[in-house]
């Protein structure tokens, strides 16, 4: 049985000691920008640009650009003609910021345990901060990053915590892992509550509290606590309307990631001759979006009691070539149909169809939300493909 942990990093794998980190971190990029504004004025704008993170819910606008729209034009600049001084910064003064951390008694041995179990791991951290400040953080507390199979920043994410569609994102990229998921993390709000709201077991590092209810204690104490989860049976996704809208604003940003961070090779490489390469499979999903699903959210809104309708698509990746067309444009026609789906989702929920009960060609009768968690199962299945050929095209 497969295993999949997820752990928090800040104050979890690494004493972070935010209470003192984050003051010397925004005084020292205040002074590292001190010829733009005041360091008051930069620690203000940091935060302004971090607060139009943490409220994004595009899944075509990945975090990076946010914080660059916001925090650069303000200062009547640019993140050009800051690369230069950052790179600087991040090579020379945000290392000295080790000093006020601590690592962690047994965080080795974990990690060291679980991938001996062959477990899958990832560092869901929360994204506020660039790819170099992370991965260094990750070597002050003692391990690696290359022993996880990502950590998430602002440069290869879309959402952050405590949303429910950054971890739909981080389960994304990990392909929607089938057997046991955990979460292990400090924060109740940020680690915990989110991941048993979409049904998933979670690992309390040291709570505030003596008595909180559910499994907690230190980070060794998490070694023996794991076997007692996997000799259970794995939990199931729990299935609601917010879980499932949140798996589907997720897809379109995890395909947007994987499709910048590969090379065209590795999208037309198939497991077998029979298999759809990844290029087929999203315009298989470009075009599922376009032509079936958003059609319907449609059709429900304006006349619930429609039969609903699907064309037949058995030939699509035939017909229309799949195989040879750009997988950039299979992804903008997604995205666009999606967020236009997203939308009506929206419409759906105010005016309380989720229950409705439809007629449907294919399912006959059903709820809006089963119809809605079938599309949710689709793009769970279809990222699992994808991540499985991606992972075929790294050893291929």
């Amino acid at each position: 049985m497969t295993l999949t942990v997820l752990f928090d990093l800040d104050d979890t794998l690494l004493h972070t000691n935010m209470p003192e980190f984050i003051p010397a971190y925004f005084g020292s990029l205040g002074q590292t920008f001190s010829n733009l504004a005041s360091p008051k004025q930069i620690a203000q704008q940091i935060q302004f640009a971090v607060a139009q993170m943490e409220a994004n819910q595009d899944p075509s606008i990945g975090l990076h650009e946010i914080f660059s729209q916001n925090f650069y034009p303000p200062l009547s600049t640019t993140e050009g003609e800051n690369t230069e001084t950052l790179t600087k910064f991040y090579r020379d003064e945000y290392p000295n910021l080790q000093a006020v951390t601590g690592q962690v008694p047994g965080v080795l041995d974990l990690i060291d345990w679980c991938r001996s179990q062959g477990a899958q791991m990832a560092i869901a951290t929360n994204p506020l901060f660039p790819e170099t400040a992370t991965r260094q953080r990750i070597n002050w507390a003692g391990v690696h990053p290359e022993d996880f199979e990502f950590f998430s920043s602002f440069d290869n994410f879309h959402f952050t915590k405590p949303n429910l569609t950054y971890y739909a994102e981080c389960l994304g990229r990990l392909g929607w892992p089938e057997g046991h998921v955990i979460m292990v993390g400090d924060s109740l709000t940020h680690d915990l509550l989110p991941m048993e709201t979409m049904g998933f077991p979670t690992f309390w590092i040291n709570p505030p509290e003596d008595n909180p209810g559910r499994p907690h204690g230190s980070l060794s104490a998490v070694k023996s606590w794991l076997p007692e989860i996997t000799s259970r049976a794995p939990v199931e996704l729990v299935n609601t309307p917010e879980v499932n809208n949140a798996i589907l604003r997720s897809t379109p940003a995890v395909l947007d990631s994987w499709i910048k961070e590969n090379n065209g090779t590795a999208f037309t490489v198939k497991s077998s001759p029979a298999e759809w390469n990844m290029t087929e499979v999203l315009w298989h999903m470009a075009d599922m979006e376009a032509e079936v699903y958003l059609p319907q959210w449609q059709q429900l809104l304006s006349d619930p009691s429609i039969l609903l309708s699907a064309p037949d698509i058995s030939q699509w990746a035939v017909d229309r070539q799949y195989h040879c067309r750009s997988i950039t444009e299979a992804w903008e026609k997604f995205v666009t149909a999606r967020k236009k789906s997203l939308f009506c989702f929206e419409e759906i929920d105010q005016k309380g169809l989720f229950q409705t009960t439809i007629q449907h060609t294919i399912f006959s009768y059903a709820t809006v939300s089963e119809l809605v968690a079938f599309t949710a199962r689709h793009d769970r299945i279809h990222l699992r493909q994808c991540k499985g050929l991606l992972d075929f095209y790294k050893i291929y």
